[in-house]
């Protein structure tokens, strides 16, 4: 028996199995982590479990303060990373060692909302076969925070979701990251795992997203559960160069475009990937040489350019057809 299949095995063996694990990758972030427990115990939805994966091991600053919560509630487990070090590996260890019936991520940066466990649940119980669930967060800068408050849910078959992703449309808005997403933990005992693709380094959040699309239906949930961290402080994902990123959305755009069933309407991925470098000139052009802003803003004029940025915006405003209102959100709880 290989051990990854022995792994697998054994996150699930146990009789006593939790509605949700939550399953956190951390990496010398003391209290950070400290701040994304404290917002899993504080939530009133209780059946669950918490397995934190250090990547740095016992040798680290975080050890004693991770034991010390796992020594004080039965739910939580510590456990570290031998898989090989960094956050696809890391979140793999955290996720293969969870016995619940669904994992959720969350990066030892970010922190639940009240309520969130409890709305996951929620959305679980009715949709018990999606592959997996995401939400909006409310993102946090350094000069405060932006509030998303929705409660319209959609359900994405698998081609919708992958269409909406390579378009960059309604997922966009909703801002996918690992800390929203809820995974049906069949998925992962499947083998759907993160991992690393070419040269993408940067992207292996999106390639996830992908690999977790092509598995089964997705429901989105329009409201913020997560509060998700981009203050200035070091990242889990490594921040790539311009031509770098530029090159990983070429390759995912391609598989991607590999894994579409209906290509009729759809713009090429060379295509897109220009659509989207014009979208991102506003983040760019203070930060890059002015030959590149150039080259990039006057892409716009290809018709096809224009075309793709057309239905990427439709795509932004459709969605399958809001298929409940919460009927409670966490704004209430804020």
């Amino acid at each position: 028996m290989d051990q990854l299949h022995a792994e697998r095995l054994s996150f699930h063996s146990s009789e006593q199995r939790p509605f949700i694990s939550v399953a956190i990758p951390t990496f010398r972030r003391p209290e950070m982590v400290r701040r994304a427990i404290e917002s899993v115990l504080l939530q009133k939805f209780s059946d669950w479990e918490m397995v934190i994966s250090d990547d740095e091991g016992p040798e680290g600053a975080a050890w004693s303060i991770l034991s010390e919560y796992a020594r004080s509630d039965r739910r939580i487990r510590v456990i570290e990373n031998h898989r090989g070090q960094g956050q696809v590996e890391n979140t793999n260890n955290a996720m293969l060692a969870c016995r619940g019936r669904w994992i959720k991520v969350l990066h030892d940066d970010d922190w639940l909302a009240p309520a969130s466990l409890a709305t996951f649940a929620e959305m679980a119980r009715t949709y018990p076969t999606a592959a997996f669930m995401t939400s909006t967060s409310h993102v946090v800068h350094d000069g405060g925070i932006k509030y998303r408050r929705g409660g319209q849910v959609y359900l994405y078959s698998s081609q919708q979701c992958l269409e909406d992703l390579y378009l960059a449309g309604k997922t966009r808005l909703l801002g996918i990251v690992p800390s929203t997403l809820l995974i049906n933990a069949n998925v992962i005992r499947a083998g759907c795992l993160m991992r690393n693709y070419k040269s993408i380094s940067w992207g292996v959040d999106q390639l996830f997203f992908l690999d977790l699309a092509c598995q089964g239906d997705m429901v989105a949930i329009d409201d913020g559960l997560v509060f998700y961290d981009m203050t200035s402080h070091a990242t889990i994902t490594a921040t790539g160069s311009f031509p770098q990123i530029d090159q990983e959305t070429v390759d995912l755009k391609h598989l991607t475009w590999s894994l579409l069933e209906d290509k009729g309407r759809l713009p090429d991925p060379d295509t897109v990937v220009r659509a989207l470098r014009v979208a991102r000139l506003r983040g760019r052009i203070f930060h890059q040489p002015m030959s590149a802003t150039i080259r990039d803003a006057i892409q716009i004029l290809r018709p096809s350019v224009l075309r793709a940025a057309n239905l990427a915006i439709r795509a932004w405003a459709r969605a399958p057809g809001a298929i409940v209102s919460l009927s409670y959100c966490t704004s209430d709880f804020l």
